[in-house]
């Protein structure tokens, strides 16, 4: 009987440790994206860590995102883009209408962290991050 309450009490302090363990930093991280020179107007980018968690950021029309409380560590991203499609024209909608802008064409290869070479380590220092796709 005494072994049986030995053993509880170890397992018990094993799942208390567990669950006190302090978590790693996080930081809000801003940036642009652009491609080929001009901002990216619309989509998504992710990060995706070693241990399989995800951040998204929404990307305004202006390029610029926030990345809301990302973990310190290695990422790599990928760029999720709504489908392409030429407007009446092959023009861009005015914004100021009220219709958001045609969205730019990105490679395919940006749409995969496994395929798109992106590739960040965030930590106490970084503040804003610059991304350039290429065509």
């Amino acid at each position: 009987m005494h072994c049986c309450r030995l053993i509880g009490l170890a397992i018990l302090g094993a799942a208390t440790l567990g669950c006190g363990a302090a978590s790693s930093p996080r930081h809000n991280v801003a940036g642009k994206i652009s491609i080929d020179g001009k901002p990216l107007n619309q989509g998504a980018l992710i990060l995706s860590d070693d241990q399989g968690e995800r951040v998204y950021a929404d990307i305004q029309s202006d390029g610029s995102f926030v990345l809301p409380q990302v973990a310190e560590g290695h990422f790599r991203a990928s760029v999720s883009v709504p489908k392409f499609e030429m407007r009446s024209g092959g023009k861009d909608v005015d914004p100021a209408r009220g219709a958001r802008p045609a969205p730019v064409p990105v490679p395919k290869k940006y749409a995969s962290d496994d395929t798109s070479g992106l590739q960040f380590d965030i930590d106490g220092q970084t503040e804003s991050l610059t991304i350039e796709l290429k065509k």
